[in-house]
């Protein structure tokens, strides 16, 4: 294990979720785990989507917040939990339909949908250095390094 720069690492997985479009996330209960892909859009390294409360998602979800999402070479393992807008504060859901105009535009809201925020407890970067390593960002820690 290499010591990494922490806020490097981080800027680099910022980047990397300000980009990306699209991400699987995993849900379980009862030992019945399913994934399906999402939309989310990112505030530093919490991501945000929206579903609707009568979805396997969102059932799921809420008996055992702890969830994975993954996209490309980077996976992340968080908690989630329902939001709103106005608790946040941060401008996500503006930020949402901006990324997003066709899924605004196509989805009206409606007393069903809820928000949902996944908080990252670690983020993993498989990259392709020597031979294969992986970069972690550690955010319970504060920790970054290479394995």
């Amino acid at each position: 294990m290499t010591a990494l720069d922490f806020e490097e690492l981080k800027a680099e997985v910022t980047g990397f979720l300000e980009k990306t479009d699209a991400f699987v996330l995993a849900t379980s209960q009862d030992d019945k785990v399913t994934a399906r892909t999402v939309n989310p859009v990112s505030v530093g390294t919490a991501l945000y989507f929206g579903t609707s409360r009568k979805s396997t998602k969102f059932r799921q979800l809420t008996a055992n917040p702890n969830v994975a999402l993954a996209a490309g070479y980077m996976q992340i393992e968080a908690t989630a939990a329902p939001c709103t807008p106005e608790g946040e504060g941060n401008g996500f859901a503006e930020k949402y339909n901006v990324k997003f105009p066709h899924l605004a535009s196509a989805y009206p809201p409606t007393e069903d949908d809820v928000w949902v925020k996944c908080v990252p407890t670690k983020i993993t970067l498989f990259k392709y250095i020597d031979g294969g390593c992986c970069d972690v960002l550690d955010l319970v820690e504060n920790k970054a390094y290479r394995i």
